[in-house]
């Protein structure tokens, strides 16, 4: 249990004669079940239920937005939106098109919030978790932004999803891991 660290999902450990293995669920356990003997009840439970997910993809540029029941994806929707990259030229056009990027980023921003609003709100009742996925800033920054993202906070793991491209494909890809 100490070697695996701390985990908002909770642990399964089973000791063995020779040996013990450690369990980390994709979703938390909701009952604690310490103490000698076999306890796989919450375990399995957590494993044959059909969690609904909400998952929203974010990297500059690029957003998708779904919903899992279980390991089916229900919902998604995909986009793109151009943000300049950044550059290291100097003068006085850099603030500027560090304002331009900002609007950008902001735009992109906006339009995720929109389309997670759309793609999840038919789901909110159903919706037992939230995923995030892309690069740790970018979506700081968003959930900042994005009131919707905000109410979801209690349902929303705090473990991030390493999406290189957001895209149909990536989720796809997240039905099957989660």
């Amino acid at each position: 249990a100490e070697q695996s660290g701390p985990s908002e999902t909770g642990l399964a450990v089973f000791l063995g004669e020779d040996r013990a293995v450690a369990v980390l669920p994709p979703f938390p356990l909701l009952e604690y079940t310490g103490g000698p003997g076999t306890h796989v009840a919450p375990l399995v439970e957590l494993l044959v239920s059909e969690i609904v997910t909400g998952v929203v993809l974010l990297r500059l540029g690029r957003y998708a937005v779904g919903v899992l029941r279980g390991d089916e994806l229900v919902a998604s929707k995909t986009g793109t939106r151009h943000v300049k990259s950044r550059h290291r030229a100097g003068g006085s056009s850099q603030r500027r098109f560090e304002r331009s990027r900002e609007r950008l980023v902001r735009e992109l921003f906006d339009k995720t919030c929109e389309v997670a609003r759309a793609v999840l709100s038919p789901y909110e009742a159903e919706i037992d978790y939230v995923l995030i996925g892309g690069e740790r800033h970018t979506l700081g920054r968003f959930v900042k932004r994005c009131r919707y993202m905000r109410d979801l906070g209690p349902r929303t793991l705090g473990r991030v999803l390493q999406i290189n491209r957001p895209g149909q494909r990536a989720l796809d890809g997240v039905a099957s891991e989660v």
